[in-house]
């Protein structure tokens, strides 16, 4: 190595696996020229880099301050190192296990650019239920342990076919080592099953659909757990929710679209349509409109708010898809939709919220008129978010998906 070469053994730790963490070093490396590696382990990110001092103190500012948006760096550590190899390319290596001391990501919203391959006709992902990419989806809801590597989550028995493993090599391609990578030919399946645990022979979000126009409630599964879901405008549907629920009194919240189909019901205040819209998908109690009660009977009776929340999964997007008569493209998703559903937790009489398929049909028999699921099983349980908008910033009245398991940082005293 020369004397104006440097090796430096760089350690990346806070939200940094199952977040594109390593390929966006890798990108980063390749762009200003350096050899080394990247790779997993139990404490975070670890990095070997070797190349002129400027560009590799160029690469370590840029760690933390470029990092992918579902990154949260806590802190970039370095040190002297001699190198391993001396090779002259920048390569992601195999993770290393060891006793965790690391954060998962979050669950979030999937990204507009899946949604785009989902409403595309022409795509190999038309209408498929589990699209996502190194921006988007499931992470801590679907991991088993640490370093987050594919084997290490409820997609293990999943293999990708040859076009997903293409994706998931190419440097280029923005699920360039998504761990979650899959497709209709090799990922999960939906399927819609009646009240006696029956397959239906339909198409399993049209089928779902009908079944909540019908007035009938349907578990569905989620990223943390199953929702009860009923037509939020029948008056009848909710209240078999709430009898079968034995739920009195309590709120409700409600799926839509968008925002722009809760302003018949709520009145937004500066923020709160983009609080909305975050990719970790809160639900947000907004004021009450004079026509919300009479709209959405029985769904948050004798109360000022309305707890709403937009689609977060590809189940849920498809089912508005469906309900608006599957548009190509995007364009349908900022217009107002009819279509307004209940979306409350699958835990009966306060237990613990329903995760697996065969539990939810032990343990949701008599409420749920049928089931929406998938083969992909839920590691982790974890509820929806619930918050509202203060002075001070979004306030937490339930702290759950798309926040845990990230930690929240405390004064020192």
């Amino acid at each position: 190595m020369s004397e104006h070469t440097v090796c430096q053994n760089i350690r990346v730790s806070g939200v940094v696996q199952g977040v594109g963490y390593r390929p966006f070093v890798w990108r980063l490396a390749r762009e200003l020229g350096l050899a080394g590696w990247v790779r997993n382990d139990s404490r975070g990110v670890e990095i070997e880099v070797r190349g002129a001092v400027a560009q590799v103190n160029r690469l370590i500012e840029r760690l933390q301050h470029d990092a992918p948006p579902l990154a949260r760096v806590n802190s970039v550590t370095t040190r002297e190192a001699e190198p391993e190899d001396s090779g002259n390319c920048f390569v992601i290596i195999d993770s290393r296990s060891g006793r965790a001391a690391t954060m998962i990501g979050h669950d979030t919203s999937v990204c507009r650019d899946c949604l785009s391959e989902m409403f595309d006709p022409g795509d190999r992902r038309w209408r498929y239920a589990f699209t996502n990419c190194t921006n988007c989806g499931p992470r801590y809801t679907i991991s088993r342990s640490l370093p987050y590597d594919r084997a290490r989550t409820s997609l293990k028995s999943f293999v990708m076919c040859p076009r997903c493993q293409l994706e998931h090599r190419r440097p280029e391609d923005r699920r360039f080592h998504t761990e979650a990578n899959c497709c209709a030919k090799c990922g999960p399946q939906l399927f819609l099953l009646d009240a006696e645990g029956h397959r239906v022979a339909e198409d399993p979000i049209a089928g779902a659909l009908a079944l909540l126009r019908e007035g009938k409630i349907v578990a569905i599964k989620g990223l943390g757990g199953f929702h009860l879901a009923c037509d939020a405008r029948n008056a009848a549907a909710v209240a078999r929710m709430r009898e079968r629920k034995q739920r009195d009194e309590k709120p409700f919240v409600v799926m839509l679209a968008n925002a722009a189909s809760a302003t018949p019901f709520v009145q937004m205040g500066i923020g709160e349509p983009g609080l909305l819209t975050l990719p970790t998908r809160p639900a947000i109690l907004l004021k009450k409109r004079g026509n919300c009660d009479a709209a959405l009977p029985g769904v948050a009776p004798g109360l000022a708010w309305l707890a709403v929340m937009l689609p977060y999964t590809p189940i849920h997007f498809l089912l508005f898809h469906e309900a608006a008569k599957r548009p190509a493209g995007v364009g349908w998703l900022e217009r107002a939709q009819d279509l307004a559903l209940v979306m409350t937790s699958a835990n009966p009489g306060g237990e613990p919220l329903v995760v697996g398929n065969s539990e939810a049909l032990l343990r949701l028999y008599g409420t749920a008129d049928a089931y929406l699921m998938h083969d992909r099983d839920i590691v982790s349980r974890c509820d929806d978010s619930v918050a509202r908008i203060t002075s001070d910033g979004l306030q937490f009245i339930r702290r759950g998906r798309g926040y845990t398991p990230r930690a929240i940082k405390l004064p020192c005293s």
